[in-house]
Formats: structure tokens, sequence, C-alpha cells
């Protein structure tokens, strides 16, 4: 592996794992074993490196978001769709430790991240609307715009809320349990048999 992409790797999990403001780039060459100069030289500071990572986040997402087409789309294959963009999340979970200190600093991520919460909130709004046309969703225009900003507001809140409950946010199954939540949500707009939405669930949860 290059030593730029260790960098990265490494700068990552500890930013997951001690935040962002918490970590300096002195930090990250002594945790790698190698000079502050070396890291310089591939990364010219903190901000490149938080740059870099998030340009690797918002590839992968975007790559998710525009996966799924909704024409054929199966309620199942919805809620798999949310999981894979919650591990996303979970994968760069430093971003959503403290989204707004994080904006504030890096101007550059402030202007993506409300590009990226938009497609988000379009994209969950479509896939509402197709589910909705085929009677699968009960809701008006109000309430599916309603659900979709409940959708982002999980993504990009339900990590403080977790932590303020005291649950460990670095475990994998952290996006299940946010998964678990979403349905609870958007369950009583779905126009399906008790028995289909246990199914649902029960995958989930699997």
């Amino acid at each position: 592996m290059k030593t730029a992409e260790k960098i990265l790797l490494t700068s990552l999990e500890m930013f997951n794992q001690h935040g962002e403001a918490n970590v300096t780039c002195v930090d990250i060459a002594i945790e790698l074993d190698i000079s502050p100069g070396n890291l310089y030289y591939h990364f010219k500071g903190k901000e490149a490196i938080v740059n870099a990572l998030f340009d690797m986040y918002l590839r992968r997402t975007s790559k998710i978001l525009v996966s799924p087409e909704s024409e054929g789309l199966a309620l199942s294959g919805f809620f798999h769709y949310l999981l894979q963009l919650l591990e996303s999340a979970h994968l760069f979970r430093f971003v959503y430790r403290n989204p707004n200190d994080l904006m504030s600093k890096y101007p550059d991520i402030a202007r993506n991240f409300k590009r990226l919460m938009k497609s988000k909130e379009e994209a969950f709004v479509a896939i509402l609307e197709y589910f909705q046309g085929n009677g699968i969703v009960c809701a008006n225009k109000a309430q599916i715009q309603a659900l979709a900003e409940l959708i982002n507001v999980m993504f990009t809140q339900s990590q403080n809320y977790f932590l303020l409950k005291g649950l460990e946010i670095n475990e994998k199954d952290i996006s299940v349990h946010a998964l678990t939540l979403l349905f609870h949500v958007l369950a009583p707009y779905l126009s399906i048999s008790s028995l289909e939405k246990s199914t649902i669930l029960a995958t989930i949860t699997d």
C-alpha cells in the first residue's frame, strides 16, 4: 500500500475514533511512524486530508444514490438501499460527528455536503413517489417530502443522538439500528399487510 493511502486510511480511523477536531497531523504521523515532513509531502496539512476523505465518501455515496431504478424497485430493495447509504455514512462517520463545525472550517466540504443532502432528499422523494403511485405508500405530497427530510435527519443527526444515549457508534450494527428506526417511521404509511411488515423488519434485523 502506498504511503498516501496509508495516511488516508489511518486518518479516517483516527477521525472516526476521536473526532476530526481532536486529531492533528503530528498525531497521524506518530501513528504511522513517519515524520511530519513525510506526511506533508503527500498532504499539505490536515485540510487536504479531510478534503480527500470527504471526496472518497462523496464518490462512494454518489454511486449508491444513482444505483436504484425506481421502476421495479421492491420495498425490501428500498430498505437495502437505505442500509447501504447508512453503512457508507458509518464508514466515514467523522463527517457526521460535528457537521456544522466541519463545514465552518472547510468551505469546500460545506458546498459538497449541501449538494449531497439535496441529492439524497431528491432520491428519497422520487422512490417514495414511485411507491405511492403503486399503492405501496399511502401519503400525500407534503407527507412524502416530510418523510424524505426525516430520513435525511437520521443520516445527519443520529450519530450525535446515539452518542448522547451512550451507545457504541463504532459498532457496525449501529447502521442496522438506525435502519430499524427508519422502518418504524415509514411503517404507518406502508399499505402492506402486517405479515409483510414483519417480514421486512425481520430481514432488516437479521
